[in-house]
């Protein structure tokens, strides 16, 4: 079982600690325990009925109607708003919560089934843009920042790496792209979900990838740059292990690969800071990808 602090809850929920800590005092909606050392912290079940409190809430229900709601009633008008029409953001954010929940349980097959419903009721573009992206973003796995689940990590990431291989592979090439991307991650880099992202939108929009994956020597990738040409190369870089080396991987990149567009993402807060420094571009956001192809953004 996984533990959370507030801040988990915080940023897994979408909702503010502090309006967690009042429905949990004055409603009774969660009951933290405590460490030895008197530090609070939220299991798995805690966190699955936050989630479904917070679906609720986004429907227009108050949390005193929500605090007298038995564990079934609450599963009954979640399982309403699911059914219901996919046009109003409510019925999206309940998806993402209840692929949240699926995660925290380990359960696939309940993940398969939020996906597939999604995907028929909105079309493969609109689930990876409106369900998953917001997914992998509330779980620290779309720019690379600090894992919040680390004991579904894996889980998470192998559910999606499946999906983004899947809807990618039946994606035509394009004719006479405008833009051919490169993307890779350096030889000491493994978070390949947002790069893998980034190469579903991109051939979603049309555009050329010559996508190399994890782990590229930085010779390889030179020689794949002068053969290919590209307009744009793409990485991904987490700040906490390449704090002390991020400026120099930057400046390196601008330098050796001046004559191309090129594209960085990552949570470290000094990305953007060295980004504009070197005249890199910082893409923060899927927004920002997009806004980068010269195709509108339709959701």
């Amino acid at each position: 079982m996984s533990t959370y602090s507030i801040k988990d809850l915080e940023r897994i929920s979408n909702q503010k600690a502090h309006t967690i800590r009042i429905w949990e005092q004055r409603h009774g909606l969660l009951h933290p325990e405590r460490t030895d050392t008197n530090i609070r912290y939220y299991d798995d079940s805690q966190l699955k009925k936050l989630l479904k409190v917070c679906t609720l809430i986004n429907r227009g229900m108050k949390i005193s109607q929500i605090s007298k709601l038995s564990k079934q009633q609450m599963a009954a008008e979640i399982d309403l708003i699911i059914a219901d029409s996919f046009q109003g953001d409510v019925h999206i954010e309940a998806i993402i919560n209840e692929a949240l929940i699926a995660i925290s349980t380990y359960d696939a097959e309940m993940f398969n089934q939020l996906f597939s419903g999604s995907v028929k009721r909105l079309g493969m573009k609109k689930t990876y843009l409106r369900i998953i992206y917001p997914l992998l973003v509330r779980t620290g796995l779309m720019w690379t920042i600090d894992d919040l689940l680390p004991s579904q990590e894996h889980f998470l990431s192998n559910l999606i790496r499946q999906k983004l291989f899947a809807a990618i592979d039946v994606l035509p090439f394009p004719d006479n792209p405008d833009q051919t991307w490169v993307l890779f991650l350096n030889e000491h880099e493994d978070h390949e979900i947002g790069l893998l992202f980034a190469n579903y939108i991109l051939r979603q929009y049309g555009k050329k990838v010559v996508y190399l994956g994890a782990r590229v020597p930085y010779a390889d990738l030179a020689s794949v740059l002068n053969e290919c040409k590209p307009t744009h190369v793409y990485t991904f870089i987490t700040g906490s292990q390449w704090e002390k080396e991020l400026e120099q991987i930057l400046i390196k990149l601008r330098g050796d690969f001046h004559q191309h567009q090129i594209c960085i993402s990552g949570g470290d807060p000094a990305i953007q800071k060295f980004a504009t420094d070197q005249a890199i571009n910082n893409i923060s956001s899927v927004d920002q990808l997009i806004n980068m192809l010269n195709v509108p953004y339709e959701l």
